[in-house]
């Protein structure tokens, strides 16, 4: 049994980890602390790449360091994500890309506040670790490196001998204490340990464009005392300049400038002589040094007034953009509701298994680019085939052609955020414990006759799609009722991908027999592989678990799309056979109430549907299957103003959507 902490250990736990991070001491004591450990004199960009990248190792393939920091956390936004990390890792090394702007350009709610808030929080901790140790000079509002201290003429010499590269100058306040407090003795001058922090500014800053009036440049430059104006240029420098602005609060960390475009210009040529020159530029007294990252985001349209502006040819100039559409993977958009659904108060209510995807696959088609007809694919296999799902004469190979000619694809359409707020719309009505596929995509519709920004073309589009989604649904639900009504579904899957790779890799060798041959084709007949194929087909399956193998990764039957959906049709009753197996005019009663118990139980024991929504399942899919027609049409009904009605006349048991 585990002892129970005390009120007097726990304080004492917190005053020692509050304790942890004080140290001060001499800027003499200072330089033999960095010349035994050179790395904790890094710069600003190379400080957040090995916050980033802290404890992840490297790759054994490249050499490069692996960062995971978003694994887990962001999700649909790989190629963005290898971008950023690669900024860092280019900028760290001291290249002329340090000196340009970060800037996450995508639609609302696609993922940029929160990659930004990733790797301040991984800033912030690692600053808490002896690793990512920081010193300042005692009380500078700007947590100034105290190598600054070391005069320029004396800094060749320092790196040739410590192979320390100092950059960067003493602020204001810092060289006037210096010549006032200390008569220039910088031996003397006090050291201390910061902790980077955004709620206590500190090394973190962050601005809100929000009204594209003001000029006062005061926010991020910092404010003045206009009562300390009188004296010596320096001396009123020293005493007068507060510090105060974001930039002097991100010096050494960074700052995120949030809707970027839409603050003044006089703001914006701020920022450039920050990005350009290293230098926050103070209005008739010089400038103030100032190492930092700058993030900055933006949506499309302000982007693009920005661009169209020749004004402002010299900040485009220093801007390096990286798109943050929204994900484009049903896969991945589920990820994303269920991890905001970790914060939500929706524990009382069921999400079914099949909600989530359905809700995803209506906003991922809204993000689509329609292919063309010379493609030969409907937008519904599109997305199947982004999904990573198996698609009759396409591969993932074609995944990235098609993929090059839509690289605005994902920048509009549906946020996460709006089916959230649908998905909550629903779970609130009176009287709901399980919230239905069906309903979730009644209130994705409703919600959409309150957004003033749609015409009508729009909404003929997101009725397609609708109509698209609950044909997806369908296909969904029938499927989960195959999948269930097999006993030892997964076992008989796992046995039959195991048995076709040792057969793959017989063929591989030249031990082919009869059995194999037929075993094997067993399996690809549901995926198309015609005989001209068979060979290119299984070298790419070989090589695929070759792979796996080497790099002793485990997986189940669904790790290849191709193969997943041959062992499935295989292993599958038919649509007849359910119908014949589950239908309440089956012929036998009695093995039909069995197996539908049986099913029943495998969708709530092992496939996380609760008691309503594996009953309305099972209901809805013998309400397809008898009526004939497993697609929208049996499930909704439209009218001219493109209003939705849902038919459940053949299923009182089912959930009436929502209204709200």
């Amino acid at each position: 049994m585990i002892a129970k902490l005390s009120i007097q250990d726990l304080l004492a736990d917190a005053e020692k980890q509050a304790g942890k991070f004080s140290w001060e001491g001499t800027f003499a004591d200072y330089l033999r602390i960095v010349g035994d450990n050179p790395n904790l004199s890094r710069l600003s960009h190379r400080l957040i790449y090995d916050a980033m990248t802290a404890g992840d190792g490297s790759d054994s393939a490249t050499g490069e360091r692996k960062c995971t920091l978003f694994d887990g956390k962001i999700f649909g936004l790989d190629d963005a994500i290898r971008s950023i990390v690669h900024y860092f890792a280019s900028s760290s090394r001291r290249l002329e890309i340090r000196k340009r702007i970060l800037l996450l350009l995508g639609p609302p709610a696609s993922g940029k506040s929160s990659v930004v808030a990733l790797i301040k929080e991984a800033l912030e901790d690692y600053t808490r670790t002896d690793a990512g140790a920081v010193y300042a000079i005692k009380d500078c509002p700007m947590q100034e490196e105290p190598l600054h201290l070391i005069p320029h003429e004396a800094r060749s010499r320092f790196f040739d001998e410590y192979g320390i590269y100092v950059e960067g100058d003493l602020c204001p306040r810092c060289r006037y204490n210096l010549r006032t407090k200390y008569s220039g003795r910088i031996s003397e001058m006090p050291v201390t340990r910061v902790v980077f922090s955004e709620q206590e500014a500190v090394g973190i800053g962050y601005y809100v464009a929000t009204n594209p009036n003001p000029s006062d440049a005061s926010l991020l430059v910092g404010s003045v005392d206009t009562s300390r104006l009188e004296g010596d240029r320096l001396d009123v420098a020293g005493r007068a300049f507060r510090l105060d602005g974001e930039f002097n609060v991100a010096n050494r960390g960074l700052v995120e400038l949030v809707e970027i475009f839409k603050a003044h210009k006089n703001l914006l040529f701020s920022l450039l002589g920050l990005t350009q020159e290293q230098l926050i530029k103070m209005d008739r007294f010089g400038s103030v040094y100032a190492d930092e990252v700058i993030i900055a985001h933006s949506n499309q349209g302000d982007f693009g007034a920005f661009t169209a502006d020749e004004s402002s040819e010299a900040l485009r100039d220093r801007i390096i953009a990286i798109q943050i559409p929204y994900n484009l993977k049903v896969r991945d958009e589920v990820k994303i509701y269920q991890r905001m659904l970790e914060s939500s108060g929706l524990e009382d209510v069921h999400i079914p298994p099949l909600t989530l995807p359905v809700m995803s696959t209506f906003a991922v088609l809204s993000r689509l680019v329609a292919p063309p007809v010379t493609q030969g694919m409907s937008l519904v296999e599109k997305l199947r085939l982004y999904d990573g799902q198996w698609v009759s004469h396409f591969s993932q190979d074609d995944v990235v052609r098609i993929q090059r000619h839509n690289r605005s694809e994902g920048m509009t359409g549906l946020s996460p955020r709006y089916v959230m707020n649908r998905l909550s719309a629903a779970a609130s009505s009176p009287d709901v414990s399980c919230v239905s596929p069906l309903m979730a995509l009644d209130s994705l519709w409703r919600g959409l006759s309150e957004n003033v920004s749609l015409d009508e073309a729009d909404r003929a589009r997101y009725f397609g799609f609708l109509h698209d989604a609950v044909e997806e649904y369908n296909r969904l639900a029938i499927r989960e009722v195959r999948k269930a009504l097999r006993e030892r579904f997964e076992q008989d899957a796992s046995e039959l991908l195991a048995g076709y790779v040792a057969n793959v890799v017989a063929y591989s060798q030249g031990r082919v027999s009869r059995e194999i041959e037929a075993a094997m084709v067993q399996i690809e007949v549901n995926v198309d592989v015609r005989e001209g194929r068979r060979k290119d087909f299984r070298d790419g399956v070989y090589s695929f678990f070759s792979q796996l193998t080497a790099k002793d990764a485990s997986y189940d039957y669904t790790v290849h799309p191709a193969l997943r959906h041959g062992i499935e049709e295989r292993l599958f009753s038919s649509e007849r056979e359910v119908k014949e197996a589950l239908s309440k005019r089956a012929r036998d009663p009695v093995e039909r109430d069995r197996r539908r118990r049986a099913t029943y139980d495998r969708l709530t024991n092992s496939y996380g549907f609760c008691a309503q929504c594996a009953e309305d399942t099972i209901e809805y899919t013998m309400y397809l299957l008898e009526k004939g027609k497993p697609d929208s049409k049996a499930t909704m009904r439209t009218s001219r103003d493109e209003g939705v009605e849902w038919l459940w006349e053949l299923n009182p048991v089912l959930q009436q959507p929502s209204t709200a």
